[in-house]
Protein backbone atom coordinates (compact mmCIF):
# COMPACT_ATOMS: atom_id res chain seq x y z
CA UNK A 1 0.00 0.00 0.00
CA UNK A 2 0.99 3.45 -0.75
CA UNK A 3 2.18 5.96 2.01
CA UNK A 4 0.82 9.15 2.34
CA UNK A 5 -1.82 11.37 4.16
CA UNK A 6 -5.24 11.89 2.87
CA UNK A 7 -5.00 15.60 4.37
CA UNK A 8 -2.06 16.73 2.70
CA UNK A 9 -3.35 15.71 -0.53
CA UNK A 10 -6.26 17.97 0.01
CA UNK A 11 -4.42 21.24 0.16
CA UNK A 12 -3.31 23.22 -2.24
CA UNK A 13 -1.78 26.79 -2.73
CA UNK A 14 -2.59 28.50 -5.65
CA UNK A 15 -0.77 31.49 -5.33
CA UNK A 16 2.54 29.08 -5.60
CA UNK A 17 1.29 26.05 -7.74
CA UNK A 18 2.34 27.00 -10.97
CA UNK A 19 5.40 28.93 -10.39
CA UNK A 20 7.63 26.10 -10.88
CA UNK A 21 6.18 25.72 -14.55
CA UNK A 22 6.70 29.32 -15.05
CA UNK A 23 10.27 28.63 -13.77
CA UNK A 24 10.56 26.03 -16.44
CA UNK A 25 8.94 28.56 -19.28
CA UNK A 26 11.82 30.63 -17.73
CA UNK A 27 14.89 28.14 -18.38
CA UNK A 28 13.69 27.83 -22.10
CA UNK A 29 14.46 31.58 -22.77
CA UNK A 30 10.81 32.78 -22.34
CA UNK A 31 10.48 36.33 -20.59
CA UNK A 32 8.04 35.62 -17.89
CA UNK A 33 6.02 38.39 -15.68
CA UNK A 34 5.46 37.36 -12.57
CA UNK A 35 2.41 38.98 -10.95
CA UNK A 36 1.38 36.21 -8.65
CA UNK A 37 3.14 36.38 -5.25
CA UNK A 38 2.43 40.07 -2.91
CA UNK A 39 6.38 40.28 -2.20
CA UNK A 40 6.93 44.04 -1.59
CA UNK A 41 10.54 43.43 -0.93
CA UNK A 42 10.71 42.54 -4.51
CA UNK A 43 10.07 45.69 -5.50
CA UNK A 44 10.80 48.21 -3.00
CA UNK A 45 13.84 48.66 -0.32
CA UNK A 46 13.70 47.72 2.85
CA UNK A 47 14.80 50.80 4.93
CA UNK A 48 18.04 51.32 5.24
CA UNK A 49 18.07 51.45 9.40
CA UNK A 50 16.03 48.50 9.27
CA UNK A 51 18.73 46.41 7.25
CA UNK A 52 21.32 47.96 9.75
CA UNK A 53 19.68 46.86 12.50
CA UNK A 54 20.00 43.08 11.28
CA UNK A 55 23.46 43.13 10.24
CA UNK A 56 24.27 44.56 13.65
CA UNK A 57 22.17 42.17 15.76
CA UNK A 58 23.90 38.97 13.83
CA UNK A 59 27.61 40.66 14.74
CA UNK A 60 26.71 41.08 17.94
CA UNK A 61 26.02 37.63 18.52
CA UNK A 62 22.14 37.30 18.74
CA UNK A 63 22.91 33.72 16.93
CA UNK A 64 21.28 32.27 19.91
CA UNK A 65 17.78 30.46 20.56
CA UNK A 66 15.43 33.49 21.58
CA UNK A 67 12.68 32.90 23.92
CA UNK A 68 9.74 30.97 22.52
CA UNK A 69 7.05 33.55 23.05
CA UNK A 70 9.49 36.10 21.47
CA UNK A 71 11.99 38.86 22.49
CA UNK A 72 10.70 41.03 25.31
CA UNK A 73 11.64 43.89 23.70
CA UNK A 74 9.58 43.10 20.49
CA UNK A 75 6.64 41.97 22.12
CA UNK A 76 6.92 45.79 24.09
CA UNK A 77 7.12 47.12 20.61
CA UNK A 78 4.37 46.10 19.24
CA UNK A 79 2.05 46.58 22.09
CA UNK A 80 3.04 49.87 21.51
CA UNK A 81 2.56 49.83 17.72
CA UNK A 82 -0.96 48.30 18.28
CA UNK A 83 -1.85 50.90 20.53
CA UNK A 84 -1.18 54.06 18.79
CA UNK A 85 -1.72 52.42 15.36
CA UNK A 86 -4.49 50.81 15.92
CA UNK A 87 -5.78 51.90 18.83
CA UNK A 88 -5.80 48.62 20.28
CA UNK A 89 -5.33 49.33 24.23
CA UNK A 90 -4.81 47.28 27.20
CA UNK A 91 -2.27 44.59 25.70
CA UNK A 92 1.35 44.00 27.73
CA UNK A 93 4.13 41.66 26.30
CA UNK A 94 2.08 38.76 27.93
CA UNK A 95 -0.72 39.03 25.03
CA UNK A 96 1.85 38.77 22.56
CA UNK A 97 3.40 35.94 20.58
CA UNK A 98 5.92 36.36 17.72
CA UNK A 99 6.19 34.24 15.07
CA UNK A 100 7.49 33.25 11.68
CA UNK A 101 4.66 35.17 9.63
CA UNK A 102 1.32 35.44 9.68
CA UNK A 103 1.44 31.77 8.34
CA UNK A 104 2.76 30.14 10.95
CA UNK A 105 0.22 32.40 13.36
CA UNK A 106 -2.32 30.37 11.23
CA UNK A 107 -0.79 27.14 11.88
CA UNK A 108 -0.65 28.11 15.54
CA UNK A 109 -4.00 29.10 16.57
CA UNK A 110 -6.41 27.51 14.70
CA UNK A 111 -5.50 23.85 16.10
CA UNK A 112 -5.65 25.37 19.33
CA UNK A 113 -9.10 27.02 19.42
CA UNK A 114 -10.67 23.86 17.16
CA UNK A 115 -10.70 19.90 18.02
CA UNK A 116 -11.04 17.66 14.66
CA UNK A 117 -14.76 18.06 13.75
CA UNK A 118 -15.36 21.33 15.38
CA UNK A 119 -16.28 24.55 12.91
CA UNK A 120 -13.82 27.46 12.32
CA UNK A 121 -16.31 30.23 9.85
CA UNK A 122 -13.70 31.18 7.13
CA UNK A 123 -14.46 34.42 4.60
CA UNK A 124 -15.30 33.76 1.13
CA UNK A 125 -12.98 34.29 -0.85
CA UNK A 126 -9.87 33.83 1.25
CA UNK A 127 -6.60 33.62 2.10
CA UNK A 128 -6.07 29.70 1.69
CA UNK A 129 -3.82 28.83 4.37
CA UNK A 130 -6.89 29.24 6.66
CA UNK A 131 -8.38 26.52 4.80
CA UNK A 132 -5.74 24.31 4.50
CA UNK A 133 -4.58 24.29 8.06
CA UNK A 134 -8.15 23.80 9.19
CA UNK A 135 -8.57 20.81 7.27
CA UNK A 136 -4.68 19.59 8.35
CA UNK A 137 -5.83 19.87 12.25
CA UNK A 138 -9.21 17.91 11.22
CA UNK A 139 -11.31 21.16 11.43
CA UNK A 140 -14.38 21.48 9.10
CA UNK A 141 -13.77 25.12 7.49
CA UNK A 142 -17.21 26.30 7.08
CA UNK A 143 -17.22 29.54 5.05
CA UNK A 144 -19.20 33.03 5.06
CA UNK A 145 -19.92 34.87 1.68
CA UNK A 146 -18.43 37.92 0.86
CA UNK A 147 -20.80 39.85 -1.08
CA UNK A 148 -18.73 41.38 -4.19
CA UNK A 149 -21.07 43.78 -5.99
CA UNK A 150 -21.22 45.61 -2.37
CA UNK A 151 -17.53 46.01 -2.02
CA UNK A 152 -17.08 42.16 -0.88
CA UNK A 153 -18.82 42.72 2.47
CA UNK A 154 -18.83 40.19 4.68
CA UNK A 155 -22.14 38.68 4.43
CA UNK A 156 -23.29 39.38 8.13
CA UNK A 157 -26.66 37.37 7.26
CA UNK A 158 -25.28 34.53 5.85
CA UNK A 159 -22.33 34.49 8.87
CA UNK A 160 -25.68 34.37 11.15
CA UNK A 161 -27.16 31.52 9.38
CA UNK A 162 -23.88 28.92 9.64
CA UNK A 163 -22.89 30.17 13.10
CA UNK A 164 -24.04 26.56 15.25
CA UNK A 165 -22.85 24.57 18.25
CA UNK A 166 -19.60 23.28 16.54
CA UNK A 167 -18.34 26.62 15.33
CA UNK A 168 -15.41 27.94 17.53
CA UNK A 169 -14.34 30.94 15.96
CA UNK A 170 -15.29 33.42 13.25
CA UNK A 171 -12.09 34.60 11.14
CA UNK A 172 -12.01 38.07 9.19
CA UNK A 173 -9.32 39.17 7.22
CA UNK A 174 -9.27 42.82 6.74
CA UNK A 175 -7.71 44.28 4.90
CA UNK A 176 -8.98 41.14 2.78
CA UNK A 177 -6.94 39.17 0.79
CA UNK A 178 -7.65 38.33 -2.14
CA UNK A 179 -10.36 41.41 -2.94
CA UNK A 180 -8.62 44.20 -1.41
CA UNK A 181 -11.41 45.19 0.53
CA UNK A 182 -11.13 47.48 3.22
CA UNK A 183 -14.41 46.97 5.88
CA UNK A 184 -16.31 49.85 7.50
CA UNK A 185 -16.88 49.76 11.40
CA UNK A 186 -20.18 49.23 11.22
CA UNK A 187 -19.46 45.80 9.37
CA UNK A 188 -17.27 44.90 11.96
CA UNK A 189 -19.11 46.09 14.96
CA UNK A 190 -21.79 43.57 13.55
CA UNK A 191 -19.38 40.31 13.12
CA UNK A 192 -18.49 41.32 16.96
CA UNK A 193 -22.03 41.57 17.79
CA UNK A 194 -22.65 38.11 16.17
CA UNK A 195 -19.71 36.19 17.68
CA UNK A 196 -20.65 37.76 21.41
CA UNK A 197 -24.27 36.41 21.19
CA UNK A 198 -22.56 32.58 20.34
CA UNK A 199 -20.06 33.28 22.87
CA UNK A 200 -17.05 32.84 20.40
CA UNK A 201 -14.26 34.49 19.60
CA UNK A 202 -13.15 36.72 16.48
CA UNK A 203 -9.63 35.81 14.49
CA UNK A 204 -8.91 38.81 12.82
CA UNK A 205 -5.96 38.57 10.30
CA UNK A 206 -4.63 42.78 9.77
CA UNK A 207 -1.04 42.32 8.19
CA UNK A 208 -2.10 44.97 5.59
CA UNK A 209 -3.61 47.33 8.25
CA UNK A 210 -1.18 49.90 7.15
CA UNK A 211 -1.55 49.74 3.01
CA UNK A 212 -5.15 51.09 2.72
CA UNK A 213 -5.73 53.92 -0.09
CA UNK A 214 -9.65 54.38 0.41
CA UNK A 215 -11.31 55.24 4.02
CA UNK A 216 -9.89 54.42 7.10
CA UNK A 217 -8.60 51.14 8.79
CA UNK A 218 -10.55 49.88 12.07
CA UNK A 219 -8.69 47.48 13.77
CA UNK A 220 -11.29 44.43 15.69
CA UNK A 221 -9.65 44.50 18.68
CA UNK A 222 -9.89 48.31 19.10
CA UNK A 223 -13.75 48.03 18.43
CA UNK A 224 -14.59 44.88 20.42
CA UNK A 225 -15.29 46.05 24.30
CA UNK A 226 -15.96 41.90 25.98
CA UNK A 227 -15.66 39.83 23.15
CA UNK A 228 -12.18 38.18 22.98
CA UNK A 229 -10.38 38.94 19.60
CA UNK A 230 -7.41 36.72 18.31
CA UNK A 231 -5.13 39.41 16.19
CA UNK A 232 -2.92 38.66 13.40
CA UNK A 233 -0.09 40.60 12.05
CA UNK A 234 3.29 41.42 10.98
CA UNK A 235 5.92 42.93 9.51
CA UNK A 236 6.55 41.27 6.73
CA UNK A 237 4.17 43.99 3.92
CA UNK A 238 4.74 47.57 5.83
CA UNK A 239 8.17 47.28 6.42
CA UNK A 240 9.41 45.05 3.84
CA UNK A 241 11.09 42.12 4.70
CA UNK A 242 9.10 39.49 4.07
CA UNK A 243 11.80 36.79 3.90
CA UNK A 244 12.85 37.61 7.49
CA UNK A 245 9.57 35.65 8.83
CA UNK A 246 8.43 38.17 11.66
CA UNK A 247 4.76 38.17 12.50
CA UNK A 248 2.85 38.16 16.13
CA UNK A 249 -0.63 37.20 17.38
CA UNK A 250 -2.33 39.24 20.12
CA UNK A 251 -5.06 38.42 22.24
CA UNK A 252 -7.22 40.99 23.37
CA UNK A 253 -8.96 39.14 26.07
CA UNK A 254 -10.86 41.18 28.73
CA UNK A 255 -11.95 38.56 30.44
CA UNK A 256 -9.53 35.40 30.25
CA UNK A 257 -11.89 33.43 28.16
CA UNK A 258 -9.03 32.65 25.80
CA UNK A 259 -6.57 31.76 28.48
CA UNK A 260 -6.15 28.08 27.91
CA UNK A 261 -5.86 28.82 24.14
CA UNK A 262 -3.07 31.24 24.57
CA UNK A 263 -1.56 28.59 26.97
CA UNK A 264 -1.85 25.83 24.08
CA UNK A 265 -0.73 28.24 21.57
CA UNK A 266 2.69 29.26 24.27
CA UNK A 267 3.33 25.02 24.23
CA UNK A 268 3.35 24.73 20.30
CA UNK A 269 5.81 27.73 20.31
CA UNK A 270 8.05 25.91 22.75
CA UNK A 271 7.58 22.67 20.45
CA UNK A 272 8.85 24.85 17.01
CA UNK A 273 12.47 26.46 19.57
CA UNK A 274 12.02 30.15 18.04
CA UNK A 275 11.52 32.49 15.60
CA UNK A 276 14.82 33.90 13.72
CA UNK A 277 16.57 36.46 16.42
CA UNK A 278 18.36 38.66 14.64
CA UNK A 279 15.53 39.21 12.93
CA UNK A 280 13.36 40.31 15.93
CA UNK A 281 15.98 42.00 17.03
CA UNK A 282 15.60 44.25 13.87
CA UNK A 283 11.79 44.02 13.84
CA UNK A 284 12.36 46.08 17.36
CA UNK A 285 14.08 49.00 15.18
CA UNK A 286 11.72 48.99 12.43
CA UNK A 287 8.72 49.43 14.96
CA UNK A 288 10.55 51.81 17.05
CA UNK A 289 12.31 53.76 13.87
CA UNK A 290 11.26 56.26 11.21
CA UNK A 291 7.97 55.10 9.43
CA UNK A 292 8.38 57.37 6.42
CA UNK A 293 8.88 54.65 3.72
CA UNK A 294 5.12 53.18 4.48
CA UNK A 295 3.75 56.87 3.24
CA UNK A 296 5.70 56.45 0.29
CA UNK A 297 4.64 52.72 -0.28
CA UNK A 298 1.04 53.49 0.17
CA UNK A 299 1.25 56.59 -2.49
CA UNK A 300 3.22 54.43 -4.97
CA UNK A 301 0.88 51.78 -4.59
CA UNK A 302 -2.24 53.95 -5.10
CA UNK A 303 -0.76 54.93 -8.24
CA UNK A 304 0.00 51.26 -9.03
CA UNK A 305 -3.65 50.08 -7.94
CA UNK A 306 -5.29 53.41 -9.81
CA UNK A 307 -3.62 52.02 -13.33
CA UNK A 308 -4.31 48.67 -12.77
CA UNK A 309 -8.34 49.52 -12.53
CA UNK A 310 -8.04 51.64 -15.20
CA UNK A 311 -7.05 49.30 -17.75
CA UNK A 312 -8.95 46.19 -16.19
CA UNK A 313 -12.24 48.89 -16.48
CA UNK A 314 -11.36 48.75 -20.10
CA UNK A 315 -11.21 45.64 -21.10
CA UNK A 316 -14.42 43.72 -23.03
CA UNK A 317 -16.31 41.61 -20.48
CA UNK A 318 -14.39 42.12 -17.15
CA UNK A 319 -15.73 43.41 -13.89
CA UNK A 320 -13.57 44.25 -11.26
CA UNK A 321 -14.41 46.17 -7.50
CA UNK A 322 -12.21 48.63 -7.00
CA UNK A 323 -9.59 47.78 -3.63
CA UNK A 324 -9.24 49.61 -1.05
CA UNK A 325 -6.26 48.47 0.54
CA UNK A 326 -3.89 45.46 0.48
CA UNK A 327 -2.21 44.83 -2.65
CA UNK A 328 -4.23 42.66 -4.98
CA UNK A 329 -6.83 42.89 -7.43
CA UNK A 330 -9.43 40.81 -8.44
CA UNK A 331 -11.45 40.59 -11.39
CA UNK A 332 -14.55 38.63 -12.59
CA UNK A 333 -14.08 37.26 -16.44
CA UNK A 334 -16.91 36.79 -18.20
CA UNK A 335 -18.35 33.20 -18.51
CA UNK A 336 -17.01 33.52 -22.49
CA UNK A 337 -13.29 33.51 -20.87
CA UNK A 338 -13.91 29.36 -19.24
CA UNK A 339 -12.52 28.01 -16.47
CA UNK A 340 -10.38 30.90 -14.36
CA UNK A 341 -7.41 28.12 -13.34
CA UNK A 342 -7.44 26.97 -17.97
CA UNK A 343 -7.71 30.74 -18.62
CA UNK A 344 -4.52 31.71 -15.98
CA UNK A 345 -2.41 28.40 -17.35
CA UNK A 346 -2.93 29.74 -21.09
CA UNK A 347 -1.91 33.44 -20.53
CA UNK A 348 1.31 32.05 -18.84
CA UNK A 349 1.69 29.45 -21.86
CA UNK A 350 0.73 32.15 -24.53
CA UNK A 351 1.79 35.70 -23.04
CA UNK A 352 4.03 34.80 -19.97
CA UNK A 353 1.96 36.50 -17.54
CA UNK A 354 1.55 34.93 -14.56
CA UNK A 355 -1.55 35.73 -12.32
CA UNK A 356 -3.40 33.42 -10.04
CA UNK A 357 -6.66 31.86 -10.06
CA UNK A 358 -9.78 32.82 -7.97
CA UNK A 359 -11.13 29.53 -7.48
CA UNK A 360 -7.78 28.98 -5.37
CA UNK A 361 -9.36 31.24 -2.89
CA UNK A 362 -12.68 29.57 -2.39
CA UNK A 363 -16.30 29.11 -4.07
CA UNK A 364 -16.66 32.45 -4.32
CA UNK A 365 -13.46 32.52 -6.11
CA UNK A 366 -14.28 31.05 -9.17
CA UNK A 367 -14.34 32.89 -12.26
CA UNK A 368 -11.96 35.53 -10.93
CA UNK A 369 -7.95 35.88 -11.22
CA UNK A 370 -5.62 37.49 -8.37
CA UNK A 371 -3.65 40.09 -10.13
CA UNK A 372 -0.50 41.40 -7.66
CA UNK A 373 -0.28 45.50 -8.78
CA UNK A 374 3.34 45.54 -6.54
CA UNK A 375 5.25 46.28 -10.07
CA UNK A 376 6.30 49.91 -11.48
CA UNK A 377 3.87 50.89 -13.54
CA UNK A 378 5.74 50.46 -16.98
CA UNK A 379 6.07 46.32 -15.91
CA UNK A 380 1.95 46.71 -15.36
CA UNK A 381 1.51 48.37 -18.78
CA UNK A 382 3.53 45.44 -20.43
CA UNK A 383 1.23 42.80 -18.91
CA UNK A 384 -1.64 44.24 -19.28
CA UNK A 385 -0.93 44.87 -22.81
CA UNK A 386 -0.05 41.29 -22.78
CA UNK A 387 -3.74 40.21 -21.23
CA UNK A 388 -5.51 42.61 -23.40
CA UNK A 389 -3.87 40.68 -26.66
CA UNK A 390 -5.11 37.16 -24.86
CA UNK A 391 -8.39 38.38 -24.42
CA UNK A 392 -8.52 39.85 -27.96
CA UNK A 393 -7.45 36.97 -29.05
CA UNK A 394 -9.75 34.60 -27.24
CA UNK A 395 -12.67 36.85 -28.34
CA UNK A 396 -12.02 36.02 -32.29
CA UNK A 397 -11.23 32.08 -31.84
Amino acid sequence: MPLGSKRVSMINYAIRDLVNYAKKLENEGRKIIYLNIGDPALFFETPAHIREALAKAATEGNSHYAPSEGIPKLREAICRKEREVNGVNGLTPDDVLVTAGVSEGIQLVLPSIADAGDEILIPDPSYPPYVSYSILSGINPKTYRCIEEEGWRPDIDDIRSKIGEKVRAIVLINPNNPSGAVYSEKTIREIIHVAGEHNVPVISDEIYDQIVYDGNFKSTAALSDDVPVIGLNGLSKTYLITGWRLGYIYFHDPEGVLDSVKEGIKKMTRMRLSVNTPAQVAGVAALNGSKEHIKELVLSLRERRDYSLKRLNEFTDVYCEKPRGAFYIFPKLGEKWGRDDEFVVELLKSKGVLLVSGSGFGERGKGHVRIVFLPPIEVLEEAFNKIEEFISQKMIS
